[in-house]
């Protein structure tokens, strides 16, 4: 190993020695400032503490301790055997080796480690949740839809067109949340909260010169035809009640089903004072 020390005398006498790891002789020995060298090709690659012990005039001393690791050789790899191990028997161990210079290469840099045990839970879990999702929440197909099985999946019960028969045509008895027996109560307000309420105002208010206030509006209080139009092809640049509104609405007609459309406009028209008459997913229907 090779060092060298280069130093001046000073007035107050200090000294520093420099020691590797346990070694009871320093390296190098001088007085401060000095530029001290050391030349790790021939030391062990791994862990190594440099040790400076420092002497004032007095006798006052000083230790700093620097720990730090070589790795001058190639990398080394072990699969089979772990520090600590208890082994009987043969044992195969895999054993490999890499330096800075080489050229990658796949074929070698492929492990033969089995995988661990945290990677084949996280699979698990992932796995499992993206069949519950898929099951939960992906649209279930109409002719399924109204089956014990899929009765409760969300999806279906957004897109699906209610099942009615001839007795559930009657009224339901909460008044003024059902059309022809078509349930709006808690599906038009879920897809007014969603795609409506962002420009309409959460209470029909509206933006002005903007959006129009649906809270007293001609339109959603006259013939249900024209609003499900509005609602199906979108506006832009109307003129209402003298105020012309530059905003937009989009189109909904391939966003939305029957059934969605037919649950919000009957919500609005049943929401903050209006009372237009109410539609049903069937008029949704002809109309597009």
């Amino acid at each position: 190993m090779e060092t060298k020390a280069r130093g001046a005398a000073r007035s107050d006498g200090a000294e520093i020695c420099v020691f590797l790891d346990d070694q009871a002789e320093p390296l190098a020995t001088y007085r401060p400032p000095a530029l001290f060298h050391l030349d790790t090709t021939s030391m062990e690659d791994g862990e190594h503490v440099l040790i400076l012990r420092a002497t004032d005039a007095i006798g006052s001393v000083g230790i700093r301790r620097i720990p730090f690791t070589v790795a001058n050789g190639p990398g080394i790899t072990v699969t089979g055997l772990r520090a600590g191990s208890r082994v009987r028997g043969a044992i195969d161990i895999n054993i490999n080796a890499f330096s800075s210079d080489e050229p990658f290469d796949p074929v070698r840099a492929e492990s033969s480690g089995p995988i661990p045990v945290w990677t084949w839970v996280m699979i698990v879990l992932i796995a499992g949740w993206a069949a519950w999702y898929g099951i939960e929440y992906f649209a279930t197909p109409a002719a399924f839809a109204a089956t014990p099985t899929y009765a409760t999946n969300p999806a279906a019960l957004v897109g699906a067109e209610p099942v009615t028969t001839q007795a559930a045509a009657a009224p339901r008895a909460v008044a003024g949340k059902s059309a022809a027996g078509f349930d709006y109560s808690k599906l038009g307000p879920q897809v007014f909260a969603q795609d409506c309420a962002a420009c309409h105002g959460a209470s029909g208010a509206g933006v002005p010169g903007a959006f129009p206030a649906l809270a007293g509006d001609p339109v959603v209080n006259g013939p249900a035809d024209a609003q499900v139009r509005i609602v199906l092809g979108g506006l832009s640049g109307k003129t209402i009640s003298g105020v012309r509104y530059a905003g937009a609405m989009p189109p909904f007609a391939a966003r939305l089903s029957d059934a969605e459309i037919a649950a919000v406009i009957d919500h609005e028209r049943s929401s903050w004072g209006n009372h237009g008459p109410l539609v049903t997913p069937n008029q949704v229907k002809r109309d597009r």
